[in-house]
This record gives structure tokens, sequence and C-alpha cells, in this order.
């Protein structure tokens, strides 16, 4: 009985063109339809990518909520007048948690905090990102 292995390679290991037909033999080298290696590469590959954009995407979103409560107790603390104070215009732009320090020299250390949820897009992290972001100026007003 012949050797699988010997009638695909020949005696020195090189392939048997006999057992391959000539005309396919493109087709029968490209065709790699139903592999497993396809799914061993592309679901790790998929798992890096997701996983990439979602470090990438807590990243900004941290950024751009830090910018935002910033930038809203700022306001607060420059536009405040004698009939609104600081902390009510930080409460009526949305701040959640807003807070003044009176300081020993005159105006106020205004604080202001908001609670940010990110969505999750991987399986890594079904949950998302929850963060607190925090603002911090100094108030010049009464």
């Amino acid at each position: 009985m012949n050797d699988p292995q010997q009638t695909i390679f020949g005696e020195q290991g090189s392939v048997n063109s006999s057992m391959i037909p000539q005309t396919n033999l493109h087709s029968f080298l490209s065709d790699e339809s139903g592999t497993v290696e396809s799914a061993l590469v592309l679901i790790p590959l998929l798992i890096l990518v997701l996983s990439t954009l979602q470090i990438a995407g807590g990243v900004l979103g941290r950024q751009v909520a830090n910018n935002r409560i910033q930038s809203k107790v700022v306001q607060s603390g420059l536009y405040s007048n004698g009939s609104s104070g600081p902390i009510d215009l930080m409460r009526a732009s949305g701040v959640e948690a807003a807070t003044g320090l009176s300081l020993s020299g005159g105006g106020q250390l205004l604080i202001g905090e908001e609670r940010t949820h990110l969505p999750a897009i991987t399986p890594l992290l079904p949950q998302g990102d929850d963060f607190a972001s925090v603002g911090v100026t100094l108030g010049e007003g009464r």
C-alpha cells in the first residue's frame, strides 16, 4: 500500500503535479473558504481593534468631559453678578455638585463636579466607563 504522503509529495519532497489538476492550480492555492485559520486570526484581531478603540474613546471622552466641566465652572466664576451667584449659575448650566469656598483675601474657590458614563463597545468592558470630572476656578465676585 502506498504512503499517502509519498503520493502527494514525490521521493525528494517535491509536489507531485499529477495529483493536482493544472487548470485549477491557482484556485486551489488561493481558495481559503471555510478554513479555521481565518477565524483564528480575525477574532483576536477584531478584539484588538475594538479594545484599542475603547481605550482611545475613553481617553478622549475623559478629556472632553474635563474640558466641559472646567468651562462651565470658569464661566460661572466670570459671569456671576449680584442677583445670581456663581453656584447658582453652575447649577443652572447642569453641574451636579457645585461648591464655593470663601477665601481670606476675598473671592471664592469654585468647585464643580459632573459624573459621566461612556458606553461600552467591546465585551472586555461590558459595563462601560463611569467617572467624575472636577472643575476648579477662582471667583473674584462676592
